[in-house]
């Protein structure tokens, strides 16, 4: 007998589930149809324990990416850090939770800025656990509203064309593995385009101008702005008991992206950010760094910075110096770990198009995208 529609989602999410307010159907439209397919909902992420009440949950690889998050156990109820590309994605992590981690209800849910894959996972939380309070910076939330559904809308199109791509090239793939490939691709993104139709965001209903402390039984949770990165709003959250801070997209195993970014400023927020004492940084996407990643992140986005801004002085185009900014050229790339980890996390955790990719074509393409964000960003003055 098929499950009913709160029956599956009690089933689902459990004591999270319980007392929650009807989940809005369009909502867990794609959740319940796929899980109804199969026995279960697939599992996204990899739970990593870092410290005694602290989990990292690693994104595994998906082609419409969903954010990494963090998990912190307080005495009666649990805070997450960031909540994904989409509200299934939200759905397999809190059963994950409460098969490894907690079966505590959720109370806190903190997006650490505003991009689409770390805060469309903010509705589902909502409805999931009403009475728990959602919280980002002031400008994070101002972001949500303003941006979410034009730039969500805006993707559509392009997506839909890359639907059909993936079609054309899986029929012309050489090789089962590279139509396996394609074939996933194309899946995933019209997976994600069917659950994403109707989606409407949440807002924040807590937020910070700088700092608040939440204290509990088991330990202190700082949530903190410490000025303008990735975005205008990052936050972070540090654990100083623990020695733990999850970054989201300030701080993380990849190369920064610097789309709507502060180049000039961001290295120095970094900076601010090291201040807090901890051991391991569980940033938004890649694994879990050591701290010695604040200085070389930092270091990487101030010297690519500064030769885009040479360049830029000497009248240079933004293709010249794409190609003249390679990472062989690069001292924080080549010099220490900072250049191969970040290839390799990339190589494990993204998932890349079919065909033959390296550590130096990953590094070639991360530092271009890089370069080009930047030389965009200088001539806004940000």
């Amino acid at each position: 007998m098929a499950a009913t529609r709160r029956g599956f989602l009690s089933g689902v999410l459990g004591p999270v589930f319980t007392g929650a307010s009807i989940i809005d159907q369009a909502l867990f439209r794609a959740v319940r149809a796929r899980a109804q397919a199969s026995p279960a909902l697939p599992e996204l992420f990899d739970i990593e324990k870092l410290a005694e009440g602290v989990w990292s949950a690693i994104a595994k690889p998906q082609t419409l990416i969903n954010s990494n998050a963090v998990i912190f156990e307080n005495a009666r109820d649990l805070l997450i850090m960031d909540t994904h590309s989409k509200p299934s994605a939200v759905a397999s992590l809190v059963r994950q939770i409460r098969a490894r981690v907690s079966d505590k209800p959720v109370k806190y849910v903190v997006a650490s800025h505003f991009h689409w894959d770390h805060s469309q996972g903010l509705p589902a939380y909502r409805r999931i656990a009403p009475n728990a309070d959602l919280l980002a910076s002031e400008t994070t939330r101002k972001l949500i509203d303003r941006e979410t559904v034009p730039r969500l809308k805006a993707s559509f199109e392009t997506l839909r064309a890359s639907v059909d791509d993936y079609k054309r090239k899986a029929a012309a793939a050489k090789t089962t593995a590279e139509k396996d490939g394609w074939e996933r691709m194309r899946r995933e993104t019209g997976d994600y385009l069917r659950e994403m139709e109707n989606f409407q965001p949440e807002l924040p209903n807590v937020t910070i101008e700088r700092d608040l402390i939440i204290h509990d039984k088991n330990h202190d949770i700082h949530l903190a702005f410490r000025g303008r990165g990735h975005t205008g709003g990052d936050v972070v959250v540090y654990c100083p008991q623990k020695k733990v801070v999850a970054t989201g997209d300030l701080l993380h195993g990849f190369f920064p992206f610097i789309g709507d970014g502060f180049p000039l400023e961001w290295p120095r927020t970094l900076l601010h950010v090291a201040e807090f004492d901890f051991e391991k940084i569980a940033g938004g996407h890649g694994g879990v760094s050591p701290r010695e990643r604040v200085h070389q992140m930092g270091n990487y986005i101030e010297e690519v910075t500064e030769l885009v801004s040479r360049g830029r002085r000497a009248g240079k185009t933004q293709a010249q110096l794409e190609t003249e900014i390679a990472p062989s050229k690069l001292r924080t790339v080549t010099d220490g770990g900072y250049g191969p980890s970040t290839a390799a996390a990339i190589l494990k955790l993204r998932r890349l198009p079919p065909g033959d990719h390296t550590v130096d074509s990953v590094l070639a393409d991360g530092v271009k995208t890089n370069v080009g964000h930047i030389f965009a960003a200088l001539g806004k003055n940000v």
